[in-house]
């Protein structure tokens, strides 16, 4: 009997998926016109090394990233050529009224994919402030910290000249949403942002900003993973592993298919961003470690070419997803391959795995 071949998984199903491996500044381009701003200060920000202590720093004392003044269409980029001479782990200390949303979106993105800590200080002519746009640009940080005195404030954002018609607040609210996801922040931040207008501020408590792991001290760093929709309606379970020192950037995620015998099978997606053709001309099975055991990924289909990268999907055993929906919260798993190591956090896939396979597995419940 001829046997059908199948493709794990197609074009349509993995749309919206894909659209997390473009970058922020694609992702927001309908958006490029609007700002965060609450002063008048014009100083673009400007970047310094500086010998400084940071409470939660190991070593407590070293050189940070000093980032002060306002975030403008240039920042990111000037971020990061400064930001490539810095080892992964070093800190970055903000003091920012704010500036433009995406601009400290793709400044925030940098800050992630560098591996960098953010915090925020004062100098002797800027307060110990990140404000309006600077706060979507401090949640960019693998850990974060405010320290006491220190104020974190947002408000709605507003367009540069003009006001935002409904359908431009919703567009641009859905990309702040999507990048606080990805920066493992609970999206209910934006929830104090559209209560307060833009003449205003909403400052957060550190128990606020800790519940909505804006603060993440003594957290796991890991973004959680969490449920979006495919062009065609259907569940992908994402998540955006912090890059190690390297490794290539990835992202990961679960989609549910079905098999030439009707039946449904779960398929782990791995993207990477990387222009490196050659590598991906062939099939590359990887390894997870989860509570010492170790599974095999075997790769299911070829590498496809996407926006800034390749993806593929893999066969993982139910035993794997088992032990995954079982891991402790806040622990972290291994993904090795000869492409690197990729590290991810589990938490939130128990509930993300019991809406796939349903709420009455007891294995999982228990």
């Amino acid at each position: 009997m001829h046997k059908q071949t199948q493709r794990y998984p197609s074009q349509k199903m993995i749309a919206q998926f894909e659209q997390f491996g473009k970058s922020i500044l694609l992702i927001a381009l309908q958006c490029g016109i609007f700002f965060l701003a609450f002063t008048n200060i014009s100083v673009a920000m400007t970047f310094e090394k500086q010998e400084r202590c940071v409470i939660p720093a190991k070593p407590k004392c070293q050189t940070v990233i000093l980032a002060v003044g306002q975030i403008d269409q240039q920042t990111p980029e000037q971020f990061k050529a400064i930001a490539k001479d810095f080892p992964q782990g070093s800190w970055v200390v903000l003091s920012s009224p704010g500036g433009n949303v995406v601009s400290a979106m793709r400044m925030g993105q940098h800050i992630r994919e560098a591996g960098l800590n953010t915090t925020i200080g004062s100098t002797d002519y800027s307060p110990p402030n990140c404000l309006s746009s600077c706060a979507y640009a401090f949640v960019g940080g693998v850990s974060r910290s405010l320290p006491e005195g220190s104020k974190y404030g947002i408000h709605q954002f507003r367009g540069k000249d003009k006001a935002l018609s409904e359908d431009e607040a919703q567009k641009i609210s859905a990309t702040l949403a999507a990048y606080l996801d990805v920066m493992g922040v609970d999206r209910h931040l934006l929830d104090y942002a559209q209560v307060t207008t833009s003449e205003k501020m909403s400052v957060l408590s550190l128990a606020q900003a800790k519940l909505l792991k804006v603060d993440n001290t003594g957290q796991s760093p890991y973004p959680r993973w969490r449920l979006e929709a495919t062009a065609n309606s259907q569940l992908v379970a994402v998540n955006n592993p912090p890059t190690l020192s390297g490794n290539p950037s990835s992202i990961l995620g679960l989609l549910q298919v079905s098999n030439t015998d009707k039946s449904k099978k779960i398929v782990f997606l791995i993207f990477y961003k990387s222009e490196d053709e050659a590598t991906f001309k062939q099939k590359i099975d990887h390894q997870l470690t989860i509570d010492q055991q170790t599974f095999t990924l075997k790769q299911a289909e070829d590498w496809q070419k996407k926006a800034n990268g390749y993806q593929a999907g893999f066969l993982i055993a139910d035993e794997a997803l088992k032990a995954l929906a079982q891991a402790p919260e806040e622990s972290t798993i291994n993904l090795q391959s000869s492409l690197g190591k990729v590290r991810f956090g589990v938490g939130g896939f128990k509930n993300i795995y019991q809406v796939f396979v349903g709420s009455d597995n007891k294995e999982v419940r228990k």
